[in-house]
């Protein structure tokens, strides 16, 4: 582009059949795209319309009801403890370790064996920037109604939408 005066304008020569070579790259970049929507498009058709609930793991759906369960019941909160896909076995050194220790499975640290059976969990990650007490978007609440615990079940979905276009994302919470 050249300037003329206040405008911008495009030489003759760079004008041709169907636009600039800019044109002609934004369109092919907007083809790319309409390819890929009709691609998914035509993969959700499979089972069904596109909603977000339909990228939420099973597990992490399984989790969000047991919470919404305790919540509303009143009893405890469930744990999750991030050892029960791969709890220490025999092979494991820190295994062998505590055993030479005498410490045996199911019991608890120390001594006498009083202290804590179980590991500790991981921490929760807080999003950036976030204050201290800071709560997660998808913590249900005793006063929630259905409308707000659907609500947080979809922006708990939201973290697992796919990105097939490979857009850089920020994490929203």
């Amino acid at each position: 582009m050249v300037r003329i005066g206040s405008k911008w304008v495009y030489p003759e020569d760079e004008i041709t059949d169907g636009g600039t070579w800019e044109h002609k790259k934004r369109a092919e970049e907007m083809k790319k795209t309409a390819e890929q929507a009709a691609l998914l498009t035509s993969q959700a058709e499979a089972k069904r319309a596109h909603h977000i609930a339909d990228f939420l793991p099973k597990e992490e759906l399984e989790r969000f009801e047991q919470k919404v369960k305790a919540v509303k019941t009143g009893g405890s909160s469930p744990t999750y403890e991030d050892y029960a896909g791969n709890k220490l076995d025999p092979s494991n050194i820190g295994f062998k370790m505590l055993m030479k220790q005498g410490w045996q499975a199911g019991s608890g640290l120390g001594k006498s064996g009083e202290g804590i059976a179980v590991p500790i969990n991981k921490a929760d990650n807080r999003p950036a920037n976030a204050g201290l007490g800071q709560t997660k978007p998808e913590g249900v609440e005793e006063e929630d109604d259905e409308f707000e615990i659907y609500r947080k079940r979809m922006m708990l979905a939201y973290r697992f939408r796919p990105n097939p276009l490979n857009n850089p994302r920020r994490p929203y919470y």
